[in-house]
C-alpha cells in the first residue's frame, strides 16, 4: 500500500512538474517573441529615421550653390571644348554626381518602407510611405529641373539663341540652388520631421 501511495504521489508530482514546465515555457516563448519583435521594430524604425535624416542632407547638398573642382575631376572631356562649355559641363556633371547619393538612399528607404509596413502599426507605416513619396517626387522634380537648366546653358555655350528661355531659367535656378527656408527645403524638412515624430516611440 505504501509503495502504491509513493508511486501515486510521484506520478502526481511528475504531472504537476510537467504542467509547470509547460506554463513556464509558454510564457517564456511569449516573452522571447515579444522581445524579438520589439528589437525588429526598433531596428526598422531606427534605420528609416536615419535614412530620412540622410536624405534631408542629400537634398541640401544637391542644391548647395557652391562647387569644387574635385567634383568634376573625373568628367570625360570633349574635343575642343570652349572655356564656357567646359564650365557648364563641369557644373552639370557635379550636380548629377550629387544626385547619385539621393538615388542610393531613396532605394534604401523604399526597401525599409516595405519592412516598416509589415512590422509597424498602420499609422506609422503610412507615415513612412508618405515621407518616401515626398522624397521621391522631390527628387524627380529636382533632377528634371537640373536637366532642363543645364540643357539650356549648354545650348547657350555653343552659340544658340536661348533668349526665349530666360524666364524659365530663372525659375529653374531657384529650384536647383537652395535658398534659406525656401518652399522646396520646407517640404523636405516637414517630411523628415513628421517621419521622426511618428517613429520616435519605437526607438525610446
Amino acid at each position: 500500500m505504501d509503495a502504491e501511495l509513493v508511486s501515486l504521489v510521484s506520478d502526481i508530482a511528475l504531472g504537476i512538474s510537467a504542467v509547470v514546465v509547460a506554463v513556464v515555457a509558454f510564457f517564456g516563448l511569449r516573452t522571447w517573441r515579444k522581445e524579438l519583435t520589439g528589437k525588429a521594430k526598433f531596428d526598422v524604425a531606427r534605420n528609416v529615421m536615419l535614412l530620412g535624416f540622410k536624405l534631408r542632407e542629400n537634398f541640401k547638398w544637391a542644391r548647395n550653390p557652391g562647387g569644387w573642382s574635385w567634383e568634376y575631376a573625373n568628367r570625360t572631356r570633349q574635343e575642343n571644348e570652349s572655356p564656357e562649355l567646359s564650365a557648364v559641363l563641369d557644373q552639370w556633371y557635379a550636380k548629377n554626381q550629387r544626385l547619385q547619393l539621393l538615388v542610393e538612399n531613396l532605394q534604401k528607404l523604399e526597401e525599409a518602407a516595405w519592412e516598416a509596413e509589415i512590422l509597424l502599426n498602420e499609422d506609422s507605416g503610412k507615415c513612412v510611405q508618405e515621407a518616401f513619396n515626398t522624397y521621391r517626387s522631390s527628387y524627380a522634380e529636382l533632377s528634371s529641373a537640373i536637366y532642363s537648366y543645364f540643357e539650356t546653358r549648354h545650348d547657350e555655350a555653343i552659340g544658340q539663341d536661348v533668349r526665349q528661355r530666360q524666364e524659365e531659367q530663372k525659375e529653374l535656378k531657384k529650384e536647383i540652388y537652395s535658398a534659406a527656408r525656401d518652399d522646396f527645403s520646407k517640404r523636405i524638412d516637414q517630411a523628415t520631421e513628421q517621419l521622426a515624430t511618428a517613429l520616435k516611440t519605437y526607438v525610446k
